[in-house]
Formats: C-alpha cells, sequence, structure tokens
C-alpha cells in the first residue's frame, strides 16, 4: 500500500511539475519490483488521477469551452477548437506508435535519456524573449505546434507540461496561458488513454490484475489527484517568478544518474 501510495503522490507533483512523471514511475517502478504487466494500468489510473486534480482547479473554464458549443461564444468556441486540433497528433502517435510507446516504458535507460532531453528543452526556456500571447492571440499554428510537440510526451522521461509550456513560450504564449492551454490539453489525451487502457485491459480481459491490487490501485489515484492539486497552483506561482526553467537542473541530474546506473 505504501509503494502505491508514493507512487500516486510522485505521479500527482511530477505530472505538472516539468520533471516527467512518466520518467519518475519508471524508476521507481523498476525499484520498486512493480511487474511490467500491471505498469501500464498503472500509470493510466494515476494519470487519471492528475486529470481529475485539472478537471477541479480549471472547472469553469472547461464548464465555458463547453457551453460555447450551445451558446455560439466564438472566443470560447475557438479555443476549443484549438484543443481539439492540438489533440491530433498525439492521439495519431498514440496509436501508431502504441507497442514502441509500451516497450520504452520498460526501459530504465529510456526514461534517463527523456529527462536529459526535457533538461535541455527548460534550459533553453530562459533564453526567449517576451512572452505576451493570451487565448484571443492563441492562432491554429500555436495550437498545432505544440500539439505536435505534445507526442514527444508519449515516451518516458520526456515532460509533457514541460514540453508542452516551453512550445507555447517559443510561440510567445504568456507563461500562465502556455500552462493553462498545456494543462487543458491533458484531458482529451488522458481521457482517451484511460479508456483504450480500461478495454484493452479490463473489459477485453476481465482479470488484468489481483484483487489485492484493487485498493492499493485505488488510493494511488486519490493521492495522484490531491498532490495534483497542489502541484498545479505552485507551478503557476513558479512560472509568475519566471523560474520554470529551474527545473532543467533537477532533470540533468536524475536523467544523468539514471542512465549511467542502466548500464552498470
Amino acid at each position: 500500500m505504501l509503494r502505491y501510495a508514493i507512487l500516486g503522490l510522485v505521479q500527482g507533483v511530477t505530472e505538472f511539475l516539468p520533471v516527467s512523471s512518466s520518467g519518475h514511475l519508471v524508476i521507481l517502478q523498476h525499484f520498486f519490483g512493480l511487474e511490467a504487466e500491471t505498469s501500464t494500468l498503472l500509470d493510466v489510473l494515476l494519470h487519471f488521477g492528475t486529470l481529475l486534480a485539472v478537471l477541479v482547479l480549471f472547472r469553469k473554464r472547461i464548464w465555458k469551452l463547453i457551453a460555447s458549443i450551445f451558446d455560439r461564444s466564438s472566443e470560447n468556441r475557438r479555443y476549443l477548437s484549438n484543443i481539439i486540433l492540438a489533440t491530433v497528433p498525439i492521439a495519431v502517435a498514440g496509436f501508431l506508435a502504441q507497442d514502441i510507446i509500451e516497450s520504452a516504458f520498460n526501459s530504465l535507460r529510456a526514461a534517463g535519456i527523456g529527462l536529459l532531453v526535457t533538461s535541455l528543452v527548460l534550459a533553453g526556456v530562459k533564453y526567449l524573449g517576451e512572452t505576451t500571447k493570451g487565448m484571443k492571440s492563441l492562432t491554429w499554428k500555436d495550437s498545432l505546434i505544440v500539439g505536435i510537440v505534445q507526442t514527444a510526451a508519449l515516451f518516458p522521461g520526456v515532460s509533457r507540461s514541460g514540453v508542452t509550456i516551453s512550445a507555447g513560450m517559443v510561440r510567445k504564449l504568456n507563461p500562465e496561458f502556455a500552462a493553462e492551454f498545456s494543462f487543458l490539453l491533458m484531458v482529451p489525451a488522458v481521457f482517451g488513454a484511460t479508456l483504450f487502457k480500461v478495454w484493452d485491459g479490463i473489459i477485453s480481459n476481465p482479470a488484468p490484475i489481483s484483487s489485492q491490487l484493487a485498493l492499493p490501485y485505488i488510493v494511488g489515484t486519490i493521492i495522484s489527484a490531491l498532490s495534483g492539486a497542489l502541484a498545479i497552483v505552485w507551478l503557476i506561482r513558479l512560472l509568475k517568478k519566471g523560474r520554470f526553467s529551474f527545473f532543467a537542473y533537477y532533470c540533468f541530474a536524475v536523467g544523468a544518474t539514471v542512465v549511467t546506473w542502466s548500464f552498470l
């Protein structure tokens, strides 16, 4: 139970901070000795916990986006269209490269390399110029580029929040809005992955995990949701203070250590 509680805490904190939740989960699962067959389903459940955090904290924005379908609010409807457009690349890539992705999640070395890539991306953010664009200035090109970059986060170690927020800032989105856009992009991506795994791992295969793991999985998911909500609030404060690229040092240290360890 303690192991899964720790995994939930790590997922919640690292999903939104730009340090790669998937990379940390692969590393912890390796040292905890969790079986690969249950790890993928566990990853999805813990991500679902962080999805709940987004739905609660951004409920007002999400409601406006849903309402725009019926009330013809051009601004919110355009924002919703951009979110849908940015989701297409990861949906296509996730479907076509499913086997490669699941293979990468069983590799400790892949997680370390992904963290090194994340560190390079974050290190480059501090050299960007003025970033002032908000929702009204968001274009379809901005959305598509952020969406394409998001596909890199399908591999462990590459931080989804890190690369998407960075991509948004490269496109001159202000940091707070880039973070909001990144978190809202998580909703369809994680929801889709959850549905797929529930169908593939539970409905089509009624006994994918031991009944003894049911409660630990639930505990991990709840802790993931609570710690994720706190991490979102903290990250937005860090973005306001211009400390986003600080995480590059952490990712480099962990990534280098893990890659070195994988060769021993």
